[in-house]
C-alpha cells in the first residue's frame, strides 16, 4: 500500500459504524475485533460510502448492479500519480488537467483526486448509459461539476478521445475491464483453491472487454504514439502480471524507454500501475521502480545513481561539492533546497563540458539543445530530473563524484 495511504492501518469499524448507522448491521465480531463481512455486497457498499463520507466528505451513490470500488485500492493509484507529477513534492500548486478513462458509476477517481488536491480537474469518460447517469449525479451532488467534466464516450471513438480537443493534459488514468469474456471469469473463479476474501461486484460492461485488460491498455499505448506530448503522462492500473509484461513489451517495441512501474499490495490483493511519457521529465527510482526482484526484467532504466561522494563530514562535503560545481563549465545551480536533515541541489547543464575531450576541444552545446536537470545531495544519490541524453547524465554523475573524491583526498 502507498506509504501516504491512511488505510495502511485498518479503520475502526465499530466507530465508523456508530457514525454511519447503515453500516452497523454489517459489523461482525472476530478474534481480532470488530470487522465486516467482506463477502457481502451490501456490507461492502455501505463501507465504501462510509469511508468516502467520513474521510473525504463525499456522498456517493453506488448502484447494486455496478462495481463497488474499494477506497484504499483506488487511493493508492491517486497517490502514486501525485508522486509521478511531482516526485520531489516541491512544485508550486498549479492547475492540473487529467483524463479518467471509463470513470464508472461511482466516478471514484475524479472525486478522490479533486478532494485530495485542490488543483486537479478532470474530463471523465464513460460509455455505459447507466454508469454515465449515476456518475453525473455523484459529480453534481458533491458540487464538483466545475472541476469534473463528464464525457459520454462512444464505442467507435478513440479511447483517448478527449485528446482530440484543444489543450494539453497532465495525465490520463484508467482502470480497464479485467477479463476478455464471461467464460474467463467463470474459469478463474473455478480455479481458485479457496473462496475469495471479498466478493466481486460489477456488470459485464465494467469487467469484460475484447482481449481483456492487456489488449485495452496496449490500444492506449498505440493511441499515445499519435498524441505523444499532448499528455504529459499516460497511466493505467493492471490486475494481471501477464498484462504488465505485455504492456512493457509494447512500450519497448515502440521505443518508449521513459516509463514507470509500481505495485500495490493490500491483503491478498496485488495490483500494478504503469505510466509512460514522451516528454523529458524523469522520475526517481523510488517512484518508477519497485523492489520486487521477480519483476527486474520489466523495470525501466535507472534514473537514480548512487555514488557516495565522501565519508567525510557532510558540511565539508557540501562545501567541496559546491566548489566543484562552481568550477564546472556549463553547469548552473538552479535551485537549492535545505531542510534540517538534508540539502538538495538542483542544477542544469546543456552539454558535455567536463570530459577531457570536451575541455581539450572546448566543446559547447549545440544551439537549441534541451537542458538536462539533475538533483543531488552530499548523502543522497543523483536523480535525473529532466533530459533525453542518458549517457550525458551518467557521465556528469561520474565526473562530479571523481572530482569531489579527488579534492577531498588532496
Amino acid at each position: 500500500m502507498h506509504p501516504r495511504n491512511p488505510y495502511n492501518q485498518p479503520p475502526d469499524f465499530l466507530a465508523l459504524a456508530k457514525s454511519h448507522p447503515s453500516l452497523l448491521p454489517h459489523i461482525i465480531q472476530t478474534a481480532n475485533g470488530p470487522t465486516i463481512n467482506f463477502k457481502s455486497e451490501t456490507a461492502l457498499r455501505h463501507l465504501t460510502q462510509a469511508l468516502l463520507q467520513k474521510d473525504f466528505s463525499l456522498n456517493v451513490q453506488l448502484p447494486i448492479d455496478r462495481l463497488c470500488p474499494p477506497v484504499p485500492n483506488r487511493l493508492n493509484y491517486i497517490l502514486w500519480i501525485q508522486d509521478v507529477l511531482d516526485p520531489f513534492h516541491s512544485a508550486p500548486v498549479v492547475p492540473v488537467k487529467a483524463i479518467d478513462i471509463g470513470t464508472g458509476a461511482s466516478c471514484i477517481y475524479p472525486l478522490l483526486g479533486c478532494r485530495i488536491s485542490s488543483s486537479w480537474n478532470f474530463i471523465a469518460t464513460e460509455t455505459d448509459p447507466s454508469s454515465y447517469e449515476c456518475a453525473s449525479i455523484n459529480i453534481t451532488s458533491n458540487g464538483l461539476q466545475s472541476r469534473i467534466q463528464l464525457h459520454k464516450a462512444q464505442a467507435h471513438e478513440p479511447i483517448l478521445s478527449p485528446l482530440l480537443g484543444p489543450g494539453v493534459f497532465d495525465f490520463a488514468m484508467c482502470n480497464p475491464p479485467f477479463y476478455s469474456n464471461r467464460e474467463e471469469i467463470e474459469k478463474k473463479t473455478a480455479e481458485k483453491e479457496f473462496s475469495p476474501s471479498a466478493v466481486c461486484t460489477g456488470a459485464d460492461t465494467e469487467m469484460i472487454t475484447p482481449g481483456g485488460e492487456s489488449a485495452f491498455v496496449r490500444q492506449i499505448v498505440a493511441e499515445s504514439l499519435i498524441y505523444r506530448t499532448r499528455c504529459r503522462w499516460f497511466t493505467s492500473m493492471l490486475g494481471k502480471l501477464s498484462s504488465l509484461t505485455d504492456v512493457v513489451n509494447s512500450l519497448r517495441e515502440n521505443g518508449v524507454e521513459n516509463y514507470a512501474i509500481t505495485e500495490f499490495v493490500q491483503g491478498q490483493t496485488r495490483r500494478w500501475a504503469i505510466g509512460w511519457s514522451f516528454g523529458d521529465d524523469r522520475l526517481p527510482d523510488s517512484v518508477s521502480r519497485i523492489s520486487n526482484q521477480s519483476l527486474h526484467s520489466l523495470m525501466p532504466p535507472h534514473n537514480t545513481i548512487r555514488q557516495p561522494l565522501s565519508p567525510a563530514d557532510g558540511i565539508v562535503v557540501l562545501q567541496k561539492l559546491k566548489q566543484v560545481l562552481s568550477t564546472t563549465e556549463g553547469v548552473a545551480v538552479t535551485q537549492e533546497h535545505t531542510t534540517p536533515d538534508e540539502v538538495t541541489i538542483r542544477l542544469t547543464t546543456t552539454g558535455n563540458t567536463w570530459s577531457r575531450a570536451a575541455r581539450r576541444k572546448k566543446l559547447k552545446a549545440p544551439s537549441g539543445e534541451m537542458p538536462q536537470e539533475t538533483s543531488l545531495s552530499p548523502a543522497a544519490p543523483f536523480n535525473w530530473v529532466r533530459g533525453r541524453d542518458r549517457a550525458l547524465f551518467e557521465s556528469f554523475c561520474s565526473h562530479i563524484s571523481r572530482k569531489v573524491a579527488s579534492d577531498s583526498s588532496s
